[in-house]
């Protein structure tokens, strides 16, 4: 159902601070160029709690009727009932739902954060996955309950774990090896098979689509040395991005405005957006480096 390279959507703004629905599409459109089956809407990359309950329905219901490949909607919140009416409105726009951990209570019991997956997703059919993302919520969720819930609900079919920790990922696979497990972390592209994961979702990489979508290729192929050629195109991509101290969802809007002119660079505070000096380095990133590479990549690949 899910491809091995998912990419979470930005959500583009105009200067009046609507969302830009244009801007959208052509960021849409980008992506399907780039190869990209799979999109994962109203993400932290789309700034989703940033975002009206509205604002949400509407960018997932846009995101549905401009896409041909599978939409996952995260439809996560810090009310049970929040999540539930959310997910209902996806059942008619979205073919996977992805939920991710309540915040604000931090350091919730592990029986707490359980429980609020037992109670958002009773009586959802769409599939869903479980959001893990711990450094926002300061609420892991941990592979014992993981395992108990795809005990009781069989429309759980994955976990989207950004949580860095590439143990607790793989222990994720081994709790329940039916389910499929997606990390947010654009450097484990190239190691799936020698890891034993399903795939990887990126939202910095957007921008830049063509090369995690090759690497996690290459990857499953087992062409190792295609995975490290293009993981290491895609490791100086993300050194840069480290190294300007921009958070990723600024960098990653000054990457699209890059390939896709006019492509707003604006984020809702808090955040913070690029400045004049971050956006030439953005831009000349891409320029001199990643998008020479990925040229390359589209030669090589009609050879």
């Amino acid at each position: 159902m899910v491809d091995s390279a998912v990419v979470a959507v930005l959500t583009p703004f105009q200067a009046s601070g609507r969302i830009d629905f244009a801007a959208l599409t052509d960021y849409l459109r980008l992506l399907a160029s780039a190869g990209v089956g799979t999109i994962l809407v109203n993400g932290t990359s789309g700034e989703f709690a940033g975002l009206t309950a509205g604002e949400r329905r509407g960018v997932l219901e846009h995101c549905r009727s401009e896409w041909a490949g599978t939409v996952i909607a995260h439809v996560g919140a810090t009310a049970v009932a929040d999540v539930r009416a959310a997910a209902r409105h996806a059942a008619e726009h979205a073919d996977a739902v992805a939920v991710i951990a309540p915040y604000f209570f931090a350091e919730a019991p592990e029986s707490g954060i359980e429980q609020f997956f037992r109670q958002a997703m009773t009586g959802v059919e769409l599939p869903w996955l479980v959001y893990n993302f711990p450094r926002h919520t300061g609420n892991p969720v941990s592979p014992a309950v993981v395992t108990r819930l795809a005990g009781e609900f069989p429309q759980l079919v994955g976990v989207k774990d950004s949580g860095k920790d590439l143990t607790v990922a793989r222990a994720y696979k081994t709790g329940c090896p039916r389910l499929s497990v997606l990390v947010g972390d654009d450097r484990a592209a190239a190691r799936l098979a020698e890891l034993g994961l399903d795939g990887v979702v990126t939202g910095a990489g957007g921008p830049v689509a063509e090369l995690p979508v090759a690497i996690t290729a290459a990857a499953i192929a087992d062409d190792e040395a295609s995975a490290n050629g293009w993981q290491r195109v895609f490791d100086t991509y993300s050194d840069t991005r480290k190294a300007m101290g921009l958070s990723d969802i600024a960098f990653a809007k000054a990457a699209a405005a890059t390939r896709l002119p006019g492509f707003p660079r604006r984020v809702r505070a808090p955040l913070v957006g690029v400045d004049e000096q971050q956006r030439t380095r953005v831009e000349r990133l891409l320029r001199n480096q990643t998008l020479p590479a990925i040229d390359a990549l589209r030669a090589d690949s009609r050879q």
